[in-house]
């Protein structure tokens, strides 16, 4: 036996004791931390009180962040840390495919920072810039978002406390004491009026001129909303789904060419490989009822051509429908 090995095995297991006692301690501190959170959380009175609880415990997992409430159909800045964003902050919903993505998913989204998914105000100029969204639920309905520069973020300590949050407001919505956050809007109208407006919504471009010349379906010929049958409205949903995790993948993964794309007016050609087989899927899977939209143009249009259809190019074969 080397006369050394006594005294190493006696340094490894002070070294071993150390590390678990070290391990342990920080276990409690967490413990600790996450169980004073939920207390602090549990006797919020105000929305203030509720966006200020949630601010201080995810800025443990995040340098830069911000908290969103969802209000008809409008985000709002309700609070934030190290963004540097105007305190009246505001936005349509519909101005952002990250955050809808996030409202219809119901699940945390990892988005580029930029105009079409994020909002003028969150985007910043450096295209490989990402932010993780993170949905505050109120029983079966989104209405805060936590936004989280993707710098330096915990992703998994941002979840957990996007979930306590929401097992807050699901115990706490009924009672006297606590406010709502982002009530619920009021019903008005018909319920086949409200699934009217859905569809409208679902729909924002129906008449896209194809470049071949070829005849299109018209809105004119478009079943109301009313008159699809449940089946055919949720394909009509996974269909958008579909659109906007395929798009937004697509921007996530190849930004450069998105980007060159873009200045150079021909996402297609950049982007060509990846949308024939989207598209390929998109038809097989969702092109089998008459009242279909091609949603994956319509998001291909709005988010990764920035709202410019001729930045697809000229080889672009157009619109499914």
């Amino acid at each position: 036996m080397h006369l050394l090995e006594p005294a190493w095995d006696s340094l490894k297991r002070e070294f071993d004791a150390a590390c678990s006692q070290s391990a342990q301690t920080g276990r409690g501190q967490t413990t600790r931390d996450l169980n004073q959170f939920l207390r602090r959380l549990a006797q919020y009175r105000t929305e203030a009180e509720w966006v200020s609880c949630v601010l201080d415990e995810a800025g443990r997992f995040a340098e830069r962040l911000a908290v969103f409430s969802l209000d008809q159909q409008m985000l709002r800045l309700r609070g934030q840390q190290n963004l540097a964003l105007p305190d009246d902050l505001s936005f349509p919903l519909h101005a952002a495919a990250a955050f809808v993505s996030v409202v219809e998913t119901k699940d945390p989204v990892v988005s580029l920072r930029s105009p079409g998914e994020v909002g003028q105000q969150l985007s910043t100029p450096n295209a490989s810039d990402r932010a993780h969204l993170f949905p505050v639920m109120n029983r079966s309905r989104v209405t805060a978002v936590i936004f989280a520069d993707a710098g330096s973020v915990d992703i998994d300590g941002l979840e957990l406390i996007a979930g306590i949050g929401s097992l807050v407001l699901r115990r706490q919505s009924n009672a006297g004491l606590h406010a709502q956050i982002a009530p619920a809007a009021p019903i008005t109208g018909t319920h086949e009026q409200a699934l009217e407006s859905l569809w409208d919504g679902l729909q924002p471009a129906r008449d896209f001129s194809p470049a071949d010349g070829s005849t299109k379906r018209s809105s004119a010929s478009l079943l109301p909303w009313a008159a699809l049958n449940e089946q055919h409205r949720t394909l009509h949903l996974r269909a958008r789904r579909f659109s906007r995790v395929t798009i937004a993948e697509m921007q996530l993964s190849r930004p450069g060419a998105c980007r060159a794309g873009r200045e150079q007016r021909n996402l297609y050609l950049f982007l060509k490989s990846e949308l024939d087989k989207a598209r390929d899927v998109y038809r097989k899977q969702f092109m089998t009822i008459p009242s279909m939209v091609d949603y994956l143009h319509v998001e291909l249009v709005r988010t990764a051509a920035e709202g410019d259809e001729l930045k697809l190019g000229a080889e672009y074969p157009g619109s499914l429908v």
